[in-house]
């Protein structure tokens, strides 16, 4: 029974009002469920990760640097980033001393064409030496220089010889007398038929030592001396290097194809 207030008195305050009822976990809830959470997923991944699941597929790869990766080869076995080269035109024009493949094909009437080589080898022009070239087979043999006369031929039919001894170039070429030599030009078929033409055309001496005079009379490398034999050969000297200048003798070699006739 409240006591009556007196006269005077102030009332009592209002009584507060009660607690709305708490709806939210209480602190020990979160731990816990901090704590099942986890658990919960390792045990699945104990119940499932047993059973395979095939490979793992493999990042895919970053972008590839064109500039320091080899290029994977091509079938030829040569990297597929480089083209090949061109093969050289065949159609390009020949130099000025190109010459003809030699056709060694025998007509009938002579045998198969032998092989062999020739040369023209100065000496000193004190030695007074001459040279003779038989072109049947290439042999040359040397003689007493005599103003460019002959004392014995000896079936050869070319004549290499000093013509002065000033030191100089002294050395000359020509045909003997009696032979059938000629000039076949580097640019001409080096094959039977036309050495065995060119060989009636004739050689007179050439001064070897003055190159004009060589390159006028087509004495060059490339060409060839022809000559019928008097064995009945047709002899084709190809002149394929040629050495010297006017300061000194030149030296001649090359090649030698004789077809013998047949007997």
């Amino acid at each position: 029974m409240s006591t009556p207030t007196g006269p005077g008195t102030p009332p009592p305050p209002p009584p507060y009002p009660p607690s709305p009822p708490r709806t939210d976990p209480p602190r020990w809830a979160w731990w816990v469920g901090g704590i099942a959470i986890p658990l919960v997923g390792i045990l699945v991944t104990v119940a499932f990760g047993g059973k395979d699941s095939g490979p793992v597929a493999a990042p895919a790869p970053g972008p590839v640097d064109t500039a320091t990766q080899p290029s994977s080869p091509g079938p030829s076995g040569m990297p597929s980033s480089e083209e090949p080269e061109p093969p050289a035109s065949s159609d390009a024009a020949p130099s000025a001393s190109a010459s003809p493949e030699a056709d060694l094909t025998a007509p009938d009437g002579y045998a198969e064409a032998l092989s062999t080589m020739w040369g023209l080898a100065p000496v000193p022009c004190t030695q007074h030496e001459q040279q003779l070239i038989n072109l049947d087979d290439g042999t040359s043999r040397t003689e007493d220089e005599d103003n460019g006369a002959v004392q014995e031929p000896g079936g050869a039919e070319l004549l290499h010889w000093p013509d002065t001894c000033t030191g100089l170039g002294d050395y000359q070429l020509r045909a003997l007398p009696n032979t059938r030599v000629g000039l076949l030009r580097a640019d001409a078929p080096k094959s039977f038929d036309s050495c065995r033409a060119a060989a009636g055309t004739g050689f007179g001496a050439l001064a070897l030592s003055e190159r004009n005079d060589r390159e006028d009379r087509g004495f060059v490398e490339g060409a060839a001396l022809c000559s019928v034999t008097d064995k009945g050969a047709v002899a084709m000297a190809v002149i394929e290097h040629i050495a010297g200048d006017a300061v000194d003798d030149v030296s001649v070699s090359g090649p030698l194809y004789v077809w013998a006739a047949a007997p």
